[in-house]
């Protein structure tokens, strides 16, 4: 990959500095941050009015007169935050840096508004009005023939089916490439298909992707639009891109990320890119990343050398940019495609797709386990979970360890009697909870009808069974606010106002958990973060009011005033 190459250069020139290692600064002497009110998420002292750090790390906690007792008289008392509420750190255990600076600096078109560092996008929906969108957009370009139009964010039930024809006839000259609001979707016109130099007879062989319609979608788009997601990812736009993301982590309150699926696009290039990202915009969190066993695997062939190729990116780890021994492959299709592997019929028979066939999902979990990972499983439909129980079925009653993490990524839709088998497991949800907000009123008209659509992200089922439950926005499928999701998952308000599925809220005391030390256990990490108390990291995140005691609906309203990361504190602008 022509871009990636030139990249992964530039970071080596540039590795020098990168990784230079920071001497001490004056945030590593002692000091007393001071609160209204320290919720610390750690049951022994689950408030607090003070909080002692020293070097990064935590050192007492609780009243000032108390904490003073014990780091002593002459450490100094920092009171900026007195009149605020302090949190662990926000972590979110599953996003993709590589594909929020992809999507970032792409004209948003989306049946949602999009706050980003550009501005807020405007919400469009119906087909005639996303057709009109793009219209405006090619004929702002018009100066720039030369230019792509490249959109993220159309979604089928909101804006009607979209084909080549469609695109040719906002523009036959202008390449235009429409990324669907999934990822793994995209839809392209004739101009697009011709600078790509894609194959017509190997695009008509594929099943999983159409010449006629200039459709791809899962393995299709995987297999054969790596030229289209080249021209997405030119450097210059991917190096802005990040630049972006991090300023949308900060806004919301992260101090931990966790990459679900290292790499995306290039094992060097991506890696490198952060570490430039963190040297040249010192960034208030650090990245967290999960091997992606897909794309290892159709690199290096087969599941055994995967785990090798895997086993090797261990050694690249550092304190900001880790790699954990934890692996992620994937079952069926995305949510928001309407592509996952239901038990039951969609509302127009269409059935869903697999990602990884179920023998290559076997093949690389057994091939992991053996060799001592925990695993992450992207999955969404309730038929996709029960392939992917009975497979952890199997290979964890010949070879158990509870000390390991089993975490369904995603979860969209599941049964009662599955989340019961997950807790015999001792597994973990790690949910996307907004998707009962955008999908919730529209999947009750198209696919799934309402009863499935009121059981999307079923939180309170899987609170009731037991299993521990974390949030995560899988950015830019979600906005990266972890009091959004905290909200939506108390509330179980969607997008049209109304509540869907009541019985599948949780707690706050069990939303706030989802985003700090539940976050941090899908990690294997929650010895080091996601709690306030002695000897973790010093992260916390500063609230202007209180989570636990706002109304429900105005959690998400709360303002992010900074975030303190590892004992120094970062403004949010």
């Amino acid at each position: 990959m022509k871009w990636a190459i030139g990249l992964a250069l530039l970071l080596l020139v540039a590795g020098v500095w990168i990784c230079a290692p920071a001497g001490p600064t004056e945030w590593d002497a002692p000091r007393i941050f001071t609160a209204r009110k320290i919720l610390t998420v750690d049951p022994t002292t689950p408030e607090a009015r003070a909080v002692a750090v020293e070097e990064g790390r935590i050192v007492a906690v609780g009243s000032l007169e108390a904490v003073r007792s014990e780091v002593g008289d002459g450490v100094p008392v920092d009171d900026r935050f007195a009149d605020h509420v302090l949190v662990p750190g926000f972590i979110d255990p599953h996003i993709h840096p590589s594909l929020a600076a992809t999507i970032l600096p792409l004209e948003i078109v989306s049946a949602m508004e999009w706050a980003t560092p550009r501005g807020r996008s405007r919400a469009v929906r119906g087909r005639e009005a996303y057709l009109a969108r793009l219209r405006e957009l090619e004929a702002a370009l018009a100066g720039d023939p030369d230019e792509w139009l490249i959109t993220w964010g159309y979604h089928a039930p909101y804006h009607g089916p979209l084909t080549r024809d469609d695109l040719d006839s906002i523009s036959r000259e202008r390449p235009i490439m429409v990324w669907q609001r999934s990822v793994h979707e995209m839809v392209v016109n004739t101009a697009a298909l011709e600078a790509s130099g894609l194959d017509e007879a190997a695009v008509e062989a594929h099943p999983a992707a159409s010449w006629q319609d200039g459709h791809f979608w899962e393995t299709g788009l995987f297999d054969l639009g790596r030229p289209l997601l080249n021209e997405i990812a030119r450097p210059t736009r991917y190096l802005s891109g990040l630049a972006m993301m991090s300023e949308v982590l900060h806004r919301g309150g992260l101090t931990t990320v966790g990459e679900q699926g290292f790499p995306q696009i290039s094992t060097v290039a991506e890696f490198l890119s952060l570490h430039l990202e963190m040297w040249r915009n010192p960034t208030p969190f650090r990245f967290v990343m999960v091997p992606n066993a897909m794309y290892l695997m159709a690199q290096h062939g087969d599941a055994k050398r995967a785990e090798e190729a895997a086993a090797d990116l261990l050694a690249w780890s550092s304190d900001r940019i880790s790699i954990v021994k934890h692996v992620k492959y994937y079952a069926d299709g995305a949510i928001f495609s309407q592509l996952m592997q239901m038990s039951e019929p969609y509302l127009d028979d269409h059935h869903g797709e697999w990602m990884m066939t179920p023998e290559e999902q076997r093949d690389v979990l057994e091939t992991f386990w053996k060799q001592g990972w925990s695993v992450h499983v992207h999955v969404n439909g309730d038929a996709g979970l029960d392939r992917v129980l009975d497979d952890l079925e199997a290979v964890t009653a010949t070879s158990p360890d509870p000390a390991r993490r089993i975490v369904m990524e995603h979860y969209g839709y599941a049964r009662e009697d599955q989340h019961a088998r997950l807790a015999s497991l001792g597994g973990e949800v790690s949910n996307n909870a907004y998707y009962a907000y955008e999908l919730a009123p529209i999947y009750a008209e198209y696919g799934l009808g309402p009863e499935r659509a009121a059981r999307i992200s079923p939180l309170g089922g899987v609170a009731r069974a037991g299993v521990p439950i974390s949030f995560h926005s899988d950015f830019p499928m979600a906005p990266a606010e972890p009091l959004r999701q905290m909200q939506i998952a108390v509330t179980r308000v969607a997008s049209d106002g109304l509540i869907w599925g009541p019985e599948e809220a949780i707690s706050r005391d069990l939303a706030l958990r989802a985003v700090t030390i539940e976050a941090a256990r899908s990690l294997g990490l929650e010895d080091e973060i996601g709690s306030i108390r002695p000897g973790k990291k010093a992260d916390f995140t500063v609230l202007d009011a209180n989570p636990l005691e706002v109304e429900a609906e105005r959690i998400a309203d709360i303002r992010v005033l900074a975030t303190i990361f590892e004992g120094r504190p970062f403004p949010v602008e």
